[in-house]
């Protein structure tokens, strides 16, 4: 006896499952069903490549059985489209015309993950790689290793899809396919029917409306702003990449609307450079404007490297290109001026100096010294917006750290730390902080007194962590709502069909 399985793909799914770039990623709302569009990309891909091996792979098993296995088994159910045996995780597919097999991997069993590592695959899916809380989600990687493992022969073209809901602008999903993406080298050989490069799929607008209950949106967004988390409202329900605050902020202050700029002209002005330092150094180029506008044209912060790599590699051209000829001065952390253990001739300030040019005034060592001017300088409005005005694209690395990734952690007893947590965010706060204490002390530039001011209220989310109480923890489900709408595979207007 045999079933008919049908799958009607809406636009947006349909694009993604037929897609052969090297990689695509498909990030969406809630309830759009990137589920069901990347448990069929198996499907598509074997039946046009007969004995494919992939691999389904999840951050854990427990949300891999729960989620994604669960919808695999909904569209092609054990025993008619296929035979899947649990001790091993392996489907066997057995629809008409079809030869070819699936193994799920939840990336926290060892035994699982070594699966990876031995295979000859001639696709992947991963699902959910960018984490919906703090924590969780599928390593960067995982998934160059799992590309890497693209290499059984004879396929016509490798599948490498990955789904999940709209990631963090910080998060690697975002790098590697959005901004600035792969485009691909034409040099690189490929299968015959492969295209070059990571492609990306996002809807514009909801399409699966019809399918949803009413003001599903509206009162998921509603929900997640009364419990003060607009990011996830953003990302899981307005369909835009948010951020991910992952504790209290250290500068609730900032505001993007009024502090973040498409760009910051350079001035005939100098240049004031802010330094951190560590296996992080980070450099903050900036100019004080004739009416003490602090403008932040450009920000750079070094991965794994030390501060001379950076001024080599970076910072000289930058000022040979756009700085060329004005004043330079120096201020951040004083640390800086300590010598080194290698050397007692040597010190990050003295490797400025030398390279850059311009004197150097250290910033406050004590850590409210530094807070509270960072605060108060974010704090003050000219001419209906912010004193501070930073480059959207060349300063990311600062706006992106005031907007609360430079942040208190937020303990599991509900208590808030009192120093902020380092990570890479923390090095251009703190950078910011000494030269605010240096140059704006006390709200104040050079006895310029700013009036006006911008005016914060701390969601309840983190008034409740002051107070000991447990932060608010937002419900995660996307698991209902497949979309079925008048788009198709493998052709616009017909449904995919399996036979079992």
């Amino acid at each position: 006896m045999s079933s008919e399985i049908k799958f009607i793909a809406n636009p947006m799914q349909q694009a993604f499952i037929t897609s052969k770039a090297e990689a695509d990623l498909f990030a969406c709302r809630m309830g759009e069903g990137k589920s069901a569009a990347l448990v069929w990309c198996p499907w598509y891909h074997t039946q046009q490549n007969p004995g494919a091996r992939w691999a389904i792979i999840r951050d854990t098993w427990e949300n891999l059985r729960d989620t994604t296995l669960k919808e695999f088994l909904k569209w092609f159910p054990d025993g008619v489209a296929g035979t899947f045996v649990k001790s091993t995780k392996t489907w066997t597919w057995k629809c008409e015309g079809m030869r070819g097999e699936v193994v799920f991997i939840g990336m926290d069993v060892q035994q699982d993950a070594a699966k990876l590592q031995s295979r000859e695959l001639a696709g992947f899916c991963i699902d959910e790689p960018a984490p919906a809380a703090v924590q969780g989600g599928v390593s960067e990687f995982i998934f160059d290793t799992a590309m890497t493992r693209l290499r059984q022969p004879g396929m016509k073209w490798y599948g490498a899809k990955l789904a999940e809901n709209n990631p963090d602008e910080g998060h690697w999903t975002h790098r590697r396919f959005v901004a600035p993406g792969h485009k691909g080298d034409a040099k690189i050989k490929l299968p015959e029917m492969q295209t070059h490069g990571f492609s990306f799929f996002q809807t514009a607008r909801p399409e699966n409306l019809d399918h949803l209950p009413d003001g599903y949106y509206e009162n998921m967004i509603l929900r997640y702003n009364r419990a003060g988390r607009p990011d996830l409202a953003a990302r899981f329900a307005e369909g835009e990449f948010g951020f991910q605050q992952p504790g209290e902020p250290v500068t609730p202050e900032f505001n993007r609307k009024i502090h973040v700029k498409p760009s910051i002209p350079i001035l005939d002005a100098p240049v004031l450079m802010c330094w951190d330092f560590g296996h992080n150094p980070t450099c903050l180029i900036s100019q004080i404007s004739p009416m003490s506008n602090w403008l932040f044209p450009e920000a750079w912060v070094g991965e794994g490297i030390g501060m001379l790599e950076l001024i080599r590699d970076v910072i000289a051209g930058r000022v040979e290109d756009r700085f060329k000829g004005l004043p330079i001065s120096h201020t951040g952390d004083p640390a800086g001026a300590q010598r080194s253990d290698a050397s007692i001739e040597i010190s990050a300030v003295k490797v400025i100096k030398e390279q850059l040019g311009g004197r150097w005034r250290p910033g406050p060592k004590d850590w409210a010294a530094r807070r509270d001017p960072a605060k108060r300088v974010l704090g003050l409005l000219r001419n209906g917006t912010g004193l501070v005005q930073i480059d959207e694209e060349l300063a990311k690395p600062l706006w992106h750290a005031l907007r609360g990734g430079w942040h208190y952690t937020i303990h599991n007893t509900g208590l808030v730390s009192d120093r902020p947590k380092k990570n890479i965010h923390s090095h251009p706060g703190d950078a910011f902080g000494c030269a605010a204490a240096v140059e704006f002390p006390g709200g104040e530039r050079k006895g310029q007194r700013f009036s006006g001011g911008i005016p914060v209220q701390v969601p309840a989310y983190y008034r409740n962590a002051r107070r000991g109480q447990q932060p608010y923890s937002a419900p995660y489900d996307d698991s209902p709502h497949d979309p079925v709408s008048p788009a198709s595979i493998p052709a616009h207007g017909e449904p995919m069909k399996g036979m079992g």
